[in-house]
């Protein structure tokens, strides 16, 4: 029995490498679930700080009979100990929620599947200064909205520096949903520059842009 998602969700599960999950702010436990049934981790602890988000995902796990998933009520990581999980994921919050969440980073974790709604900029540049590799990091198109999936290696002894494109556009800023992504953003700068608007948005997209142009 397969459980569908939604392509964002698709990608973050896709990226999930490892035997014991944390899936951090688990909503409805689809993430969760969807890796269970697809054999790509033995165990899950699903985590959300609310009780009554994390009761989705008991229902959601009992639906499809999967074993092997526990549950905990909490906030982030604060609810996992040191070696119990080797691949976390953490996606469906912000930018700056995440980077509060990874502060402290339990003992045992080597890989991070992240994905953003928001302040992504800010994310690359907390992981790269927190000496977290950024192995990945593209874009995907779900509906209507754009996301970023960025997948981070901990502990891992490579350079963690990002140039001003990977900043700003991810590493992996081409193909896939890249190009319709800067297109979007083109959007938006055209908007805000016929309105005559000089803000700190206007000039980042313009940044973007011109970035993008020499990919």
């Amino acid at each position: 029995m397969n459980l569908r998602l939604g392509k964002r969700l698709t990608a973050v599960a896709d990226e999930v490498d490892g035997k014991r999950l944390a899936d951090v702010g688990c909503d409805h436990g689809k993430v969760s679930v969807a890796c269970l049934l697809a054999g790509k981790v033995e165990r899950v602890i699903a985590c959300d700080i609310s009780s009554k988000s994390l009761q989705k995902a008991v229902d959601l796990a009992k639906e499809y009979q999967v074993k092997g998933i526990e549950f905990r009520a909490g906030d982030g990581l604060q609810v996992i100990k040191d070696g119990e999980v080797d691949c976390v994921v953490i996606a469906g919050m912000g930018g700056n929620e995440i980077m509060s969440i990874l502060s402290h980073i339990p003992q045992g974790i080597k890989r991070l599947v992240l994905s953003p709604h928001r302040n992504a900029i800010e994310l690359r540049a907390f992981l790269s200064g927190k000496g977290v590799y950024i192995a990945k990091d593209y874009v995907v198109k779900d509906g209507a909205k754009f996301y970023d999936v960025i997948v981070a290696e901990v502990n891992s002894g490579k350079d963690c520096n990002l140039d001003r494109r990977q900043l700003l556009l991810g590493k992996n800023a081409k193909g896939g949903d890249f190009d319709e992504y800067i297109q979007r953003i083109k959007q938006k700068y055209g908007m805000l520059a016929q309105k005559n608007v000089d803000s700190e948005q206007v000039k980042l997209y313009r940044e973007m842009l011109r970035l993008a142009e020499q990919i």
